[in-house]
């Protein structure tokens, strides 16, 4: 008994640690520990029981939280459960600026909008999941959303290899394709503006058909937090941009804020809604473990259909 309380002690001190390094409310730890502590817990033993390093998908709308909750419990795997632990975010893998624009002349214009399934580089992240599972130092990308861009390989971070567990988080992490059917009617003005012809939502969905799918398939488990609505997923993100805008301002003081208005971050998620209603309808009954978010983001229900190696 003596060593269990003395082990959480030393998670709480882990925890607590990151929610102060990152500036989170108190009340963080609170939540972490009664919806999320089990599950991290549940995830350290199973890697500690294999040889190849889990892949974890980690999958949420835009602002629910999912980065910093995955962040959170990368921490507490790492320093107090001795799993070393990557995150990886689909978002650094977005393909570069120019990439996306060729991309909009060849296919649809569209695709220049960072998001959907197509504006990822996969190649590039299925041979970093490799390479976290060998050995030697691994270079991971950032995507820098200020400037709607990759980085340079300079700033990027090295990860040592081998890790115990790969958490892979992102918003259409574990979404399925939908069928033609369904891709006749356009569901906001975005798509019945710009996509009479449905050239750009049959091209996503070819993707998620393709590559996407292969990638979901190599998951070893799949977690998701439910956002109630496709309105509460606006607020969120309008609050994430808002977030963005105090680092930016914050960090580069001297330099024109690019991050954007709430008229154009509107504009921005309807390019999700399709795949963020889609995943909303289907994930779900695919996920290993659910909660289920209410409009403030707190969690209303925790559903774990399995989590085992």
């Amino acid at each position: 008994m003596d060593d269990e309380v003395t082990f959480d002690v030393a998670r709480r001190a882990v925890l607590e640690k990151f929610i102060a390094e990152e500036e989170l409310p108190h009340h963080f730890g609170t939540v972490f520990w009664e919806w999320y502590a089990g599950i991290t817990a549940l995830l350290a033993e199973w890697a500690s029981r294999v040889g190849t390093a889990p892949l974890i998908g980690f999958s949420g709308s835009q602002g629910s939280g999912k980065s910093t909750l995955v962040k959170a419990m990368s921490h507490v795997l790492r320093d107090a459960h001795g799993i070393a632990t990557t995150v990886l975010s689909l978002d650094d893998f977005y393909l570069p600026k120019g990439a996306r624009q060729a991309m909009a002349e060849k296919v649809h214009p569209l695709f220049a909008t960072r998001g959907v399934p197509g504006t990822h580089d996969l190649e590039l992240l299925t041979r970093t999941i490799t390479a976290l599972r060998g050995t030697g130092s691994i270079p991971l990308p950032r995507f820098d959303k200020a400037t709607d861009d990759r980085t340079e390989m300079v700033h990027w971070r090295q990860e040592s290899a081998p890790v115990g567990l790969i958490l892979l988080e992102g918003w259409c992490i574990g979404i399925p394709p939908q069928p033609d059917e369904a891709l006749v009617q356009p569901v906001n003005e975005t798509e019945a503006n710009k996509d009479a012809d449905r050239v750009w939502r049959t091209e996503v969905n070819r993707q998620l058909e393709g590559d996407y799918a292969t990638l979901f398939a190599e998951l070893d488990a799949l977690l998701l937090l439910q956002a109630p609505s496709f309105d509460a997923v606006f607020s969120w993100r309008w609050q994430q941009e808002q977030q963005l805008s105090r680092r930016f301002q914050r960090d580069h003081p001297a330099l024109t804020d690019p991050t954007m208005t709430q008229s154009e971050v509107a504009d921005f998620v309807l390019h999700y809604q399709r795949l963020t209603e889609h995943g909303m309808a289907t994930l779900p009954d695919r996920a290993d473990c659910v909660w289920e978010l209410t409009e403030d983001r707190s969690v209303g229900k925790m559903r774990l259909a399995g989590l085992a190696a």
